[in-house]
């Protein structure tokens, strides 16, 4: 392989963010950048935060965040890449086979639906900046899609599995209509923070949106 090749092969593999650490202490420093990132734009908003402000809170200097990224940009899109394993390794714990067996189908949609509320709460702000740069950014786009493919296949799974509980004529066409309702509103309630009126807290809204779900797919008591 030629020179020209061996530098277009190694910014291919850099394009998703930055080299990985090859030194424990390197790793553990990326790790507390990357923390500090999510904690940073959960409370204030992606627009607030700053390499400085991550810095501090992550305990090394702004330097070091710069060698890392070059700016503010590439890190959300580091922190976004991150973030879509951690919601495909949530979904896929979630979902687990093994508590099929033993749990109803409502037992597991209460536990869905109340853990994703809670984790958008957690991080709205920085929810709100991924879903608003996903409307014009490929890239985002398609990190947001493989969630909701996850979302999706993982549901018509389980929906296959407890298909003798749901009363609905047609499981498939009930799995991606329970996901694309289920969608809507965690993601209006990220992007409105008051979805769907002012009066009604998140556990509200995750009581009415099973509720509602409960008898879309017209579940077993």
């Amino acid at each position: 392989m030629n020179t020209t090749r061996k530098r277009g092969a190694k910014n291919a593999a850099n394009q998703d963010g930055p080299p990985p650490p090859k030194q424990q202490r390197s790793k553990e420093k990326l790790e507390r950048i990357l923390n500090a990132g999510y904690e940073i734009a959960a409370e204030d908003g992606f627009e607030a935060t700053t390499l400085a402000k991550i810095a501090e809170r992550a305990g090394v200097a702004t330097s070091t965040v710069y060698t890392r990224f070059k700016d503010k940009d590439a890190l959300l899109h580091a922190l976004h890449a991150s973030a879509t394993e951690r919601s495909r390794a949530t979904i896929a714990e979630a979902y687990q086979q093994q508590q099929w067996l033993d749990r109803s189908l409502r037992e597991v949609l209460a536990d869905v639906i109340n853990l994703s509320l809670q984790l958008t709460e957690q991080m709205a702000g920085f929810q709100r900046a991924c879903y608003q740069r996903a409307l014009s950014d490929p890239i985002f786009a398609s990190r947001e899609a493989l969630v909701r493919k996850e979302l999706l296949f993982k549901t018509r799974e389980l929906f296959a599995n407890k298909k003798d509980e749901i009363g609905h004529p047609d499981v498939d066409v009930a799995a991606q209509f329970f996901v694309a309702l289920y969608i809507s509103v965690i993601t209006e309630h990220v992007m409105t923070n008051e979805f769907p009126a002012e009066t009604l807290s998140s556990e509200q809204i995750g009581r009415e949106l099973f509720d509602a779900c409960v008898r879309y797919l017209q579940l077993e008591c």
